[in-house]
């Protein structure tokens, strides 16, 4: 008896140093998690607000607006000046978040400190000359680049719970946070898009962390979100539906088109090619930006000015071709022409996102939606498919339906997440085999390039 007593004394604590042993190694994990949390959420808020900054002061010294003519000479010069400059990192070119998935997914987070701090420069000279792309992949993969290099100089131990690679997914999960003002969905996005069907507490954690610091800082710094809107809220009705579904099926479909034409335009102007770089990004620039101006200037370089116009006034899709087209027409042609420019732009290797522009893409196709079955004078209900056509453009192009439904009901409020989820889901779930960063062209650059 007194041996059993003995035996079972030693079990208990045995148990009770391996409890303990758990709860430090938990805390110690939830305090270095913390730390580069923090650590990414103030580098995301500096870079991104020093970028908005920065372009806004390139843009009123230069006074260019995107109305005058002038933009496309100006948008010449900032391609060539975007290829200069990307000549003395090359694998810097591009989208931004492919790389992104590389580095996390194959190198433990390592991604290189030189190719980031070229792609702010290159990405810098692409959108403030009113190149047509998004903010979240470039800067995305520069902040990624300058958090992942920062925890790497203290030697971390590799593996998939390396905290250089935590970094890495926090750096990304910050922009994405400045960028939109959603403070779950940025962070849920970073570990998404590189595992959608392995994501793990491990990576969403920290991410989700670095994402709502972010957001809590911009937000203390009265920094504007991309993002910003007045949502109209009214009750989803069964009635709207029918028109729900078409949205999400237009998504579906926008978003496997988009990737054909993105995949079509890198194999037409050979993105990676080293020679006729800087020709390359000029024409490219020239066509784009040269499109875009003749039917609506609102869609030049990020597209901001169409997004905030687009909720309050859908009338804004026709641009320069109102009285010319029927508003519907001209809301199908705005898209292609979106699609169009941003391919163009991104195929040739010039440093933009994809993400503005999808998110664009998506609301002009709910505002045709909501045109086609006459909702477009009633905001609620506008409002609604629009919401819908986000998150099914994000879920369909990128597969991300979590953080597509999560960021828009965290953006439009959560009375829209119903219409978001659906959206998502079968915008996904139509396209899950097609993403455009699995495009060929992004998984591999040429060994002679690095």
């Amino acid at each position: 008896m007194a041996k059993w007593k003995t035996k079972r004394f030693k079990e208990m604590n045995d148990l009770n140093g391996r409890s303990d042993s758990n709860f430090l190694k938990s805390l110690g994990y939830l305090g270095s998690w913390v730390l580069i949390a923090i650590i990414s959420a103030l580098m995301g808020v500096l870079v991104v607000g020093s970028f908005l900054a920065g372009i806004k002061w390139v843009r009123g010294l230069m006074n260019i607006s995107s109305g005058s003519p002038f933009v496309i000479l100006f948008a010449l010069g900032g391609s060539v000046l975007a290829a200069l400059i990307s000549r003395i990192a090359p694998g810097s070119r591009g989208e931004g978040i492919p790389s992104y998935i590389r580095g996390v997914r194959d190198h433990g987070g390592v991604i290189p400190f030189r190719e980031s701090f070229v792609k702010l420069f290159s990405s810098f000279a692409t959108l403030a000359s009113w190149g047509n792309g998004g903010f979240v992949g470039p800067l995305g993969r520069v902040v990624s680049g300058f958090t992942s290099s920062l925890i790497g100089l203290f030697k971390p131990a590799a593996g998939e719970r390396s905290y250089r690679r935590t970094a890495a997914i926090c750096g990304v999960a910050s922009v994405v946070g400045v960028i939109t003002g959603a403070p779950v969905g940025s962070g849920i996005f970073a570990v998404e898009i590189i595992q959608k069907r392995n994501m793990s507490y491990g990576d969403l954690f920290p991410s989700v962390l670095a994402s709502a610091f972010a957001v809590f800082i911009s937000r203390y710094l009265s920094f504007s979100h991309f993002f910003e809107v007045n949502v109209a809220i009214a009750p989803i009705q069964p009635a709207i539906l029918p028109a729900i579904l078409v949205t999400s099926l237009l998504t579906a479909l926008g978003g496997r088109g988009f990737e054909l034409l993105y995949s079509g335009t890198t194999r037409l102007l050979k993105r990676d090619s080293p020679k006729g770089v800087e020709l390359r990004f000029a024409g490219a620039a020239g066509v784009a930006v040269g499109i875009t101006w003749l039917v609506n200037p609102m869609m030049l370089g990020s597209g901001g000015n169409l997004l905030q116009n687009l909720f309050d006034n859908p009338s804004v899709v026709s641009g320069k071709l109102t009285g010319i087209l029927p508003l519907a027409l001209a809301a199908l042609l705005m898209v292609v022409v979106r699609s169009i420019s941003v391919g163009i732009t991104v195929g040739s290797g010039q440093s933009a996102g994809f993400f503005g522009p999808l998110a664009q893409i998506g609301m002009l196709l709910g505002t045709f939606t909501a045109i086609l079955f006459g909702y477009a004078d009633s905001p609620g209900n506008l409002h609604i498919l629009q919401a819908a056509g986000l998150a099914g453009m994000l879920a369909s192009a990128l597969n991300v339906p979590l953080a597509a439904a999560v960021i828009v009901s965290e953006i439009f409020g959560p009375h829209l997440g119903f219409p978001a989820a659906i959206a998502a889901i079968l915008g996904f779930q139509l396209n899950r085999h097609h993403t455009v960063y699995d495009n060929p062209e992004l998984r591999q650059r040429s060994v002679k390039e690095k």
